[in-house]
């Protein structure tokens, strides 16, 4: 089994846009949105492939884009295509699981 379908299970998950998923830090540079725990990434340079999602470390493979529910590939297709069928610019797509606020 997959451990990106075996994460996609837990409650929340969803795909997140690359404008979302990066975000300026203090100094400028770009950084991953602390307000998620990122699952794995979508890019469709490797279509068929789900990997780790890290600003530091080289990325590591997690799973097939085959592997996952039908859910999943429901949410990366609204993401990646206009409603008329058409491929968008938008090329890398990330599974994020938001974080709960701390009260």
């Amino acid at each position: 089994m997959s451990s990106v379908n075996y994460s996609l299970k837990h409650k929340g998950v969803r795909l997140v846009s690359s404008d979302e998923a990066w975000i300026k830090g203090k100094n400028g540079k770009p950084r991953l949105n602390p307000k998620y725990n990122f699952v794995g990434k979508v890019d469709t340079r490797l279509p068929n492939l789900i990997v780790s999602a890290s600003d530091k470390k080289k990325p590591k493979f997690k799973g097939n884009t085959y592997d996952l529910n039908r859910v999943a590939k429901g949410q990366m297709i609204d993401h990646f295509y206009d409603d008329n069928g058409k491929r968008n610019k938008k090329t890398v797509a990330y599974f994020g699981i938001p974080k709960e606020k701390k009260s």
